[in-house]
């Protein structure tokens, strides 16, 4: 009996049971790094804002020029709205709610400015750029303050995009940006470690 009341006070100190709580994160994602604060609104409902430092990379190869390895990182500002439904069947089931563990449905809107752009060519860069998606995903905790998150969704992205024209009446091209929009996939994994 000593051993069964052990064990209960032992997995109930480890998973504490809570609702949404106030979190403030440094993570990692699949290329980048970033810090989150995520405000509690309700018992459910969050809002949290994220500022990433990410990248990407691309391989090229052909017979003439050889092969090419590029990469650019950039900054990347993000707010979202939270909605976690699922905390009351967690909590029901004896499940870890601590720092925000649960399933969530959220509202997101990013924005990828071009600040603190870095690239090892000159061919690189980032025209300004950004998406509102509507995104599901679950949250987990684990050895206490760690955390690991997995989202994705689909949304509206706007982009600015280089245009060239050719002008007949001075003969000579002229460069402008116009503004498209198209289908924004935002699919994510962090770890990450909560103050």
């Amino acid at each position: 009996m000593k051993k069964l009341l052990f064990t209960l006070l032992l997995s109930t100190s480890l998973f504490a049971q809570e609702k949404a709580t106030d979190l403030f994160n440094a993570n990692v994602s699949f290329i980048g790094i970033g810090i989150q604060y995520e405000k509690a609104l309700s018992e459910n409902f969050t809002a949290l804002g994220t500022l990433d430092y990410m990248g990407g990379f691309r391989y090229s190869y052909s017979d003439f020029y050889g092969s090419d390895f590029e990469y650019i990182l950039t900054t990347n500002i993000a707010l979202e709205g939270r909605y976690y439904y699922n905390f009351d069947r967690r909590l029901s089931k004896g499940k870890n709610t601590k720092n925000n563990s649960g399933n969530y449905i959220a509202l997101k809107g990013n924005y990828t400015p071009d600040w603190l752009t870095t690239s090892n060519s000159d061919n690189l860069g980032v025209n300004p750029q950004g998406s509102i998606t509507l995104n599901y995903g679950f949250k987990r905790s684990f050895a206490q303050n760690f955390f690991y998150e997995f989202y994705t969704g689909l949304g509206l992205s706007l982009y600015q995009d280089d245009k060239v024209t050719f002008d007949y009446e001075i003969q000579n091209y002229k460069y402008y940006k116009k503004t498209e929009t198209g289908v924004a996939l935002d699919l994510g994994f962090r770890v990450g470690y909560n103050f």
